[in-house]
C-alpha cells in the first residue's frame, strides 16, 4: 500500500516536472520576466527559531543555527540590498500597497533566551529587526526569555506577537479553547508588556482553519503567520491577512548556500502559486 502511494506521489511530481520544463523551454523569456517582476512585488518571511549555543529541545540539530551562520544571513541580506523588517512592518507596507522590492521580515518562534542573547546584538549590528512569537506559559523557564528580555527587545525596536499559551495546535484543539488561545494571551502578553499591542499570532506547527481565522479576526489580530511556503504580496494580503507564508531556515550543513536556496524557494513557491500551482497541497498531503 506504501509503495502504491509513493508511486502515485512520484508520479504527480515527475508530471509536474516534465509539464514545467517543457513550458520554461518554449516560453522561457516570458518566464524569467514574468517572475523578475513577482520578486520585485513580494517578500519573504524567514522562520528561524533558536541562534546561538545548543538548547535543551526537541528540534532536530539544525533547527538550532550558529551564531556566525546566523550573522553570515544578515551579511548575504545586507549585501543585496535588503531592508530586514518586522512582520508588523511588512504587514503595513502590503496593507497599504507599498513597494516591498528588496524586503525581507525576519520572524523566531518559541521565544528562546538565545533570541536575546545571540540574536538580538547581531541584528542590532545589521541594522535589521525581526519579530519574536512568544509562548506565554514559558515565559522565564529556564531556556526562555524573560518579562525583561522581551521589554529589551521591545526596546531595541523589534515586535513580539503570540505564539498561543500552551503552544496548542490550533487546527486540531476544541474550538471553544480558541477563546483561549487566541484571545486570552493577547491580553495576557500585552499586560505583561506595559501596554505594548500585539499584531501577530504566529500558529504552531502553522496549523490554523476557518475557526482559528474568525477568532484572529474576533480579537483583533492584524495578521497570522501559516506554515506555508511562499512570498507575500500586496494581493495576497488583502486577501488572507491571517494567512502569510513563511519559509523555515534551518541549518542543513551547506552553510550560506542552504540559506541562499530557501530564499529563492520561498519567490519560486509563491510565483508558482500565480500560475495556479500550489506545491504546499502536495507537501501537505505527505506529511499525512
Amino acid at each position: 500500500m506504501l509503495k502504491k502511494i509513493a508511486r502515485f506521489f512520484f508520479s504527480i511530481i515527475l508530471a509536474f516536472v516534465i509539464v514545467f520544463g517543457g513550458f520554461w523551454v518554449f516560453f522561457g523569456d516570458t518566464v524569467k520576466e514574468e517572475y523578475a517582476a513577482y520578486k520585485k512585488s513580494s517578500a519573504p518571511i524567514l522562520l528561524y527559531h533558536a541562534v546561538g549555543e545548543p538548547v535543551e529541545i526537541e528540534w532536530p540539530p539544525g533547527m538550532i543555527l550558529p551564531a556566525s551562520l546566523f550573522e553570515e544571513h544578515l551579511q548575504y541580506l545586507t549585501q543585496e540590498g535588503y531592508q530586514i523588517i518586522t512582520v508588523a512592518e511588512l504587514a503595513e507596507r502590503l496593507k497599504l500597497g507599498y513597494s516591498v522590492e528588496k524586503f525581507v521580515a525576519m520572524s523566531f518562534d518559541d521565544g528562546y533566551k538565545n533570541n536575546h542573547s545571540d540574536a538580538l546584538p547581531l541584528l542590532k549590528k545589521y541594522n535589521a529587526k525581526a519579530s519574536f512569537y512568544i509562548v506565554d506559559r514559558d515565559i522565564g523557564k529556564t531556556i526562555y526569555m524573560n518579562q525583561s528580555q522581551l521589554l529589551d527587545l521591545l526596546a531595541n525596536d523589534m515586535e513580539i506577537g503570540s505564539h498561543t499559551i500552551n503552544h496548542a495546535p490550533l487546527a486540531l484543539i476544541d474550538p471553544k479553547y480558541l477563546p483561549w488561545e487566541v484571545g486570552s494571551v493577547k491580553k495576557f502578553l500585552e499586560k505583561k508588556l506595559n501596554g505594548y499591542v500585539l499584531q501577530g499570532k504566529a500558529y504552531p506547527n502553522g496549523g490554523y482553519n476557518k475557526n482559528v481565522i474568525n477568532a484572529m479576526q474576533e480579537y483583533g489580530f492584524v495578521y497570522g503567520l501559516t506554515g506555508k511556503v511562499g512570498a507575500n504580496t500586496h494581493q495576497n494580503f488583502a486577501k488572507a491577512p491571517y494567512e502569510m507564508y513563511r519559509i523555515s531556515i534551518v541549518d542543513d550543513g551547506s552553510g550560506l548556500e542552504g540559506f541562499k536556496r530557501r530564499l529563492e524557494r520561498a519567490y519560486i513557491w509563491g510565483y508558482l502559486q500565480t500560475k495556479g500551482i500550489d506545491l504546499n497541497i502536495l507537501r501537505e498531503m505527505l506529511m499525512k
